[in-house]
């Protein structure tokens, strides 16, 4: 792989790890059931958690490296399909829809955690009772997993790219036959404009 394809795999598992560690910090720092207080109004009260920022910037980071790969490898479904490379055009299907699945799932999650964690001053009463809302744990940290595995598949899906393009430019030329060009050559014959005698004098002089 080319230094610029080397530089920018780098920055995209860069965002990929700060993406991963901030939705795990996000998971670790979301709001508890045992840290929801009921106050004499009968309001749930929540404590200040950082979840909502590191999810934001867990959801952030995995955008700007989705859009750093994909603007780089170029319009995958405008590209034209070689059969010499059929295998390599498979594979980076694959990469591509695995990325992108895995993408719109962990932005959902996160997105959704982080509005669920923040829904301060809400309850519901039920069966006489109040029942505050708490996200549910785990939410944040399958969201990190998956942001992983997006920017993961995202760089195989730029190489195998890259590998193609780079196979395809260095394919030999073909063989055109055997041609070979050399000069003509003719049999001595009389030109039509002398007579046969001074022709053939002519030859032998």
């Amino acid at each position: 792989m080319e230094k610029k394809g080397i530089i920018l795999c780098s920055v995209v598992v860069l965002l990929g790890i700060i993406s991963t560690g901030a939705g795990f910090a996000a998971e670790v720092t979301r709001v508890k059931a045992s840290q929801v207080k009921v106050d004499v109004l009968g309001e749930c009260s929540y404590p200040k958690s950082p979840a909502l920022g590191l999810s934001l910037i867990s959801a952030g980071t995995l955008l700007i490296g989705k859009i750093i790969i994909n603007t780089a490898a170029g319009c995958f479904c405008c590209r034209r399909t070689d059969p010499s490379h059929s295998s390599n055009h498979t594979k980076a299907l694959t990469f591509y829809i695995i990325s992108w699945i895995t993408f719109m799932a962990a932005i959902g999650l996160l997105l959704t955690g982080a509005a669920l964690n923040d829904r301060r001053g809400e309850q519901v009463y039920k069966d006489g009772g109040i029942y505050c809302y708490v996200i549910k744990p785990g939410v944040f940290a399958v969201g990190a997993v998956l942001s992983a595995l997006s920017s993961i598949f995202g760089v195989f899906y730029y190489q195998t790219l890259n590998s193609k393009a780079k196979d395809a430019s260095n394919a030999p030329i073909p063989n055109q036959g055997g041609i070979v060009m050399a000069r003509p050559q003719f049999p001595s014959e009389n030109p039509g404009f002398v007579n046969g005698d001074a022709y053939n004098k002519r030859q032998f002089n």
